[in-house]
C-alpha cells in the first residue's frame, strides 16, 4: 500500500527540517540560525528558497528576523502535547478532506475573539506591523505564495496583538492546517484581492479600537474564506482530484506519467 515519495517544494523541507530542530531541542530560544548563505550551502539549495523559508517560518511565529543581524528562534512557549494535536489533526487532514471545513468552524469563532481583544488592546507598533503585511498582501496580489504567506503572518499578528497566550499559543498550534486552507483557495477568481479587502477592513476597526467592528469585520472574512473553501472541495470531487484550483485529476496524473516515461525512453 506503499507509494513513491511525493516531492516537496524545496522551501517546505527547510522548515520542516527547522521544526524537527526545534521539537529535539537542537535549537535553544534566542539562538541564532545561520546566514542565508550558510544555510544555502549546507542544504545545497538556492538562496531564494532559504529566504522563502525563513520568511514561512516567520509567519508561522518561530523565528524573528532582524535587519542586519538575521534570523533568531522565538522564545517559544508550545507545549509538546499541544504539538502532538497538531501533528494528529494534520494526520486527520490527510484522511479526510472535510476536517478543513471542520477547522474553519472552530477558526471562525477563534478568529472573530482575537479580532475584538486585538481591537482593545493592540499597541502602535501592532498597527505598525499589520499595516505593513497589508501592504505586502497588496504587493504581492499576483503571486498566490505571496498571498497566503502575507495573510498568514496578518493573522498572527493580530493574534499577538490580542495580547491573550493561550490564545496565540491555539492558533500556533493549527497555523499549518490554516495554510493547507488557504493554499486550497488561493488559486479561485477573484479571491485573493477579496481577501486583500478583508484584510484592510478588518484593519480599518483595529485601528479605530472598535472592538464589535474588527468582530463583524472578521466574520465576514471568514464567511467568505468558507464560501471558496466549500467551492473548492465540491470542485476537486467533481473532477476526481485533491486539492483546490488548479489541481490535476488522476486520469491527468497518470497521463503525465506515461509522457514522463516516454520522454526518458527517447
Amino acid at each position: 500500500m506503499l507509494r513513491p515519495v511525493k516531492k516537496t517544494r524545496l522551501y517546505e523541507d527547510v522548515v520542516a527540517q527547522v521544526q524537527r530542530l526545534i521539537r529535539t531541542k537542537k535549537l535553544t530560544p534566542g539562538e541564532r540560525l545561520p546566514s542565508e548563505r550558510e544555510l544555502a550551502a549546507a542544504l545545497a539549495i538556492g538562496r531564494p528558497s532559504v529566504r522563502e523559508a525563513l520568511r514561512t517560518l516567520d509567519s508561522m511565529g518561530l523565528i524573528e528576523v532582524r535587519s542586519g543581524q538575521g534570523a533568531f528562534l522565538r522564545n517559544l512557549s508550545l507545549d509538546p502535547y499541544l504539538a502532538s494535536i497538531r501533528e494528529s489533526l494534520a494526520f486527520l487532514l490527510d484522511v479526510r478532506e472535510e476536517t478543513l471545513l471542520e477547522l474553519w468552524e472552530v477558526r471562525q469563532g477563534l478568529e472573530e475573539q482575537i479580532a475584538r481583544l486585538a481591537a482593545r488592546r493592540r499597541g502602535e507598533a501592532d498597527l505598525v506591523r499589520l499595516r505593513a503585511l497589508t501592504g505586502e498582501m497588496e504587493r504581492g496580489l499576483g503571486a498566490p505564495e505571496e498571498v497566503v504567506r502575507s495573510g498568514m503572518a496578518f493573522h498572527r499578528a493580530l493574534c499577538a496583538a490580542a495580547g491573550n497566550g493561550v490564545l496565540l499559543t491555539v492558533w500556533e498550534a493549527i497555523a499549518g492546517l490554516i495554510e493547507k486552507g488557504q493554499r486550497r483557495i488561493v488559486g479561485a477568481p477573484g479571491q485573493p484581492r477579496e481577501a486583500f479587502a478583508k484584510h484592510e477592513a478588518l484593519l480599518a476597526a483595529v485601528e479605530a479600537g472598535d472592538a464589535e467592528g474588527a468582530r463583524r469585520a472578521m466574520r465576514g472574512h471568514m464567511e467568505a474564506e468558507g464560501r471558496h473553501l466549500r467551492e473548492a472541495l465540491a470542485s476537486a470531487r467533481r473532477n476526481g482530484r485533491k486539492g483546490g484550483p488548479g489541481g490535476r485529476s488522476a486520469k491527468e496524473r497518470r497521463e503525465g506519467r506515461t509522457h514522463r516515461r516516454a520522454a526518458k525512453a527517447v
